[in-house]
């Protein structure tokens, strides 16, 4: 299928726009059985739709289905459309956006939200190791779409213009999440070309797609979905890029307000019961007592739950993160004071301890570390890490608040006794699998480097914020956690420069006249840390471990040459970052200052 057609069926926009308005007929036509449709990863078991015959009227095709899960795999991969517009990329552009969207982003995120590291769902077999988060909020919102029509294969009773006017929703909303997506991978498109472009051309395809996107996020705010939730979320996620002015940027919406939309839409697809509703706006007197998404049928199905709670688990974590990175409390948990009570962090402590009795026998050194080990390792711990992230953000606003001191006291001791339990179940296997690596499979070897990386990288936080405030009792007491954090992250950053990603073009299976261009690449091959979703986690490491190492020279504890080596990975590692996005254009620019170190920040 090229780019520009949907998937299911369903017409594009533009030519659904040209059929002919709907005629009072009573031909029926059988609405053939659909084969399935997943949202976990090619490589993973799948949840599907099972499809039964709905006899509808022609116009208006609709099938019914239950949410169950298979184990076995689809072999078409997710279909994608790409709306007509002028600015658009071109289609092998188009599908190399959506390629490195998925090897890199969902191969990250993906493993998080899967069965060894979602709290809701941990050990579940029926859900795999690696989720796609895009395909999980297709079917909720296909799936509330139905339960709001009055079940599945209910009668359509609106007539055909709500009909038409809900198709034409429903497809702006998987063009925007499109766009979203787009935007996202595109800096990273200057790879896929073999040799290098001039500046302005690159520069000029990343600030359309981020424009296109950062337009749409008005329109997306207002339309609460769990498409609309990701869109929001993805696009709170693309940096902005060279070329956009500050006037442009205070045009529209920020990153922190696209989050703090996307989790206050998340709470709203929640909502187990709709009662009356007010602001100064508007007044909702809705007379609806049935819950959203909460019909019998769906209920008596676990991977619904599973599903939606699996949504909520991938908002958390982008709650979690704004409050700690940013200077915001967390919207869908508390902060400081009661989040141990909350249900989601109460799971995470008990998978800790499922975890280390499960794994009880990996610690012998006659264990063979394979990538299905590995990849349980790594994404039980990156929960925990989660909440190591989680305390940090409570310790930043005991400080940042005014807290009395037994407040601040007791969040710094939370965050040390989670980094504490972290070492004692987690590092002696990640030391394992480190010693294993070079024999594991690439995505394994990129969330191993991220999980450590991003843990680590907490720790460095602690010590920032106890900086900023002056709190040298703070930091002396985490110094020795503090410096074997700077030697972990430096480690993981020299991993990421000395080992590759490969990436190849994923081609539509339904299209055979894909051309590329004779500078246009089919695969890629880049240093893992050139492939990092999270690019600005790394910018953030590499200024915090400047920071170290100016310190450490100062203070005579590192040598010329052992500074000169670690400025060389930190400048190294910048380079390799997409060029496109302005914080690492002014970082880079901060790296060509003189080499001697300023004065030490802390003792």
């Amino acid at each position: 299928m090229k780019p520009g057609s949907s998937s299911g069926g369903r017409k594009s926009l533009d030519a659904k726009s040209k059929r002919p308005r709907p005629r009072a007929s009573t031909q029926e036509t059988v609405v053939p059985e659909e084969d399935q449709l997943d949202f976990a990863a090619d490589s993973s078991p799948t949840l599907s739709r099972q499809s039964s015959e709905v006899v509808v009227p022609d116009n208006f095709r609709r099938t019914s289905y239950e949410w169950s899960v298979t184990s076995h795999q689809l072999p078409q991969p997710l279909i994608l459309r790409s709306p007509v517009a002028t600015e658009n990329p071109n289609p092998v552009e188009y599908r190399w956006l959506h390629t490195i969207y998925e090897t890199a982003f969902e191969t990250v995120f993906g493993s998080w939200m899967g069965r060894h590291s979602n709290p809701f769902a941990f050990g579940e077999q029926s859900l795999s190791e690696v989720v796609s988060i895009r395909r999980v909020c297709s079917q909720l919102d296909r799936h509330i779409e139905e339960e709001e029509a009055g079940g599945p294969g209910a009668a359509l009773d609106s007539g055909a213009p709500h009909e038409l006017a809900r198709i034409e929703g429903d497809a702006q909303l998987d063009q925007f999440l499109d766009h979203a997506i787009q935007s996202f991978a595109a800096r990273w498109i200057g790879l896929t070309y073999r040799t290098t472009l001039s500046g302005p051309s690159v520069a000029e395809v990343v600030c359309r797609l981020w424009r296109r996107a950062h337009t749409d996020m008005l329109k997306v705010i207002n339309r609460p979905s769990y498409r609309s939730m990701l869109t929001l979320l993805l696009f709170a996620l693309t940096p902005i890029p060279v070329g956009i002015s500050e006037e442009e940027e205070l045009e529209g919406v920020s990153g922190q307000v696209c989050v703090h939309a996307a989790l206050q839409q998340i709470q709203t697809l929640r909502a187990r019961v709709k009662s009356l509703q007010f602001n100064g706006t508007r007044v909702n007197l809705t007379n609806s007592n049935r819950p959203v998404g909460a019909s019998p049928a769906s209920l008596a199905t676990a991977n619904f739950i599973i599903a939606e709670s699996t949504a909520y688990w991938a908002a958390l974590t982008f709650d979690t993160s704004a409050s700690l990175t940013l200077n915001c409390r967390p919207l869908l948990s508390s902060g400081l004071f009661g989040f141990e009570s909350e249900p989601s962090w109460r799971m995470v402590r008990a998978c800790i301890g499922i975890f280390h009795e499960s794994t009880r026998d990996w610690n012998h050194v006659d264990v063979e570390v394979t990538d299905e080990k590995a990849n349980q390792v790594i994404a039980a711990g990156a929960a925990w890490k989660l909440l190591v992230w989680k305390l940090t953000a409570n310790l930043k606003e005991s400080l940042r608040d005014g807290h009395d001191e037994s407040e601040v006291l007791r969040a710094f001791n939370s965050v040390s006794k989670a980094v504490d339990q972290f070492n004692v179940t987690y590092r002696d296997l990640l030391i394992a699998c480190q010693r294993r690596i070079q024999f594991l499979n690439q995505e394994t070897r990129l969330r191993w480097y991220g999980l450590l990386l991003h843990y680590n990288l907490a720790i460095l936080m602690v010590t920032d914020i106890a900086t900023a405030t002056m709190r040298e009792d703070l930091l002396a007491l985490f110094s020795p956690k503090r410096v074997d954090a700077e030697t972990w992250v430096m480690n993981c950053l020299a991993f990421g420069l000395n080992n590759k990603y490969t990436t190849k073009l994923q081609r539509d299976p339904n299209s055979t006249d894909l051309q590329t261009r004779p500078q246009q690449l089919t695969s890629i091959t880049v240093p893992l840390v050139a492939i990092d979703p999270y690019p600005h986690h790394v910018v953030a490491a590499v200024k915090l471990m400047q920071n170290a190492i100016d310190r450490d020279f100062a203070a005579e504890k590192i040598s010329a040459d052992a500074y000169s080596n670690l400025r060389s990975t930190l400048k190294q590692t910048l380079s390799q970052l997409p060029q496109v996005s302005k914080s690492v254009r002014t970082t880079v620019a901060e790296f060509e200052g003189p080499d001697h170190p300023p004065n030490p920040l802390y003792p």
